[in-house]
């Protein structure tokens, strides 16, 4: 089986993923560090605003994500990357994105540009390696299945970032003078970690 067309999709790796949580980190804890010794509020503002934009900008500028993905029998197809074959996943998942595992090497986030486009590669990749799976002698391990939202680790990724979101916008709304800005980005980093804490799986 296989897809005649490519899907045009984004391929990330863990480190662009990160990106995002991390830059909630860096901006919430660079401006409680300042703020907490005292240091002007024009500093921490700044260094939270760095913060946010620095980590998602080296991660997607600098390693760029645009791919065309076709799914094929044994596996799948880059434009711009190496082929994956089913017979490299030890795991697999289809929460926002495909994920793709594999031992000692990058996890790999394989996200359509639209939900059409999601919707065809979920559906040809499930397909496809239930099919080589099929194929395959019998005993062979088969690449397991899993979720992020709704795990133990989605959910403390999750309540880590709420807090220091919380935590930011709190402070900031205490500040001698308020700052609107940066309690309206702590209050964004809050929802976001709410959203990974009681997420439920797919």
């Amino acid at each position: 089986m296989s897809s005649n067309e490519g899907i045009q999709a984004s391929v990330y790796t863990r480190w662009h993923q990160l990106a995002v949580p991390l830059a909630f980190v860096l901006a919430a804890g660079s401006f409680m560090l300042v703020v907490l010794n005292r240091g002007p509020v024009a500093l921490g503002a700044a260094l939270a605003v760095l913060g946010l934009v620095l980590p998602p900008l080296v991660a997607f500028k600098g390693f760029p994500t645009r791919n065309t993905v076709k799914v094929t029998s044994d596996g799948l197809e880059f434009s711009r990357r190496s082929p994956i074959a089913f017979a490299d996943l030890s795991r697999w998942g289809t929460d926002d994105y495909l994920k793709l595992t594999r031992p000692g090497l990058p996890t790999l986030l394989v996200s359509p540009a639209d939900l059409p486009s999601r919707e065809r590669l979920l559906r040809d990749f499930e397909a496809a390696l239930a099919a080589w799976q099929k194929r395959q002698p019998a005993g062979t391990a088969a690449a397991r299945r899993t979720h992020f939202y709704g795990s133990t680790g989605g959910r403390l990724v999750g309540a880590v970032i709420t807090a220091l979101g919380a935590g930011s916008a709190v402070m900031a709304l205490n500040l001698r003078e308020p700052s609107l800005s940066l309690a309206v980005v702590g209050g964004l980093g809050a929802l976001f970690g709410l959203v990974m804490l009681f997420g439920k799986r797919g």
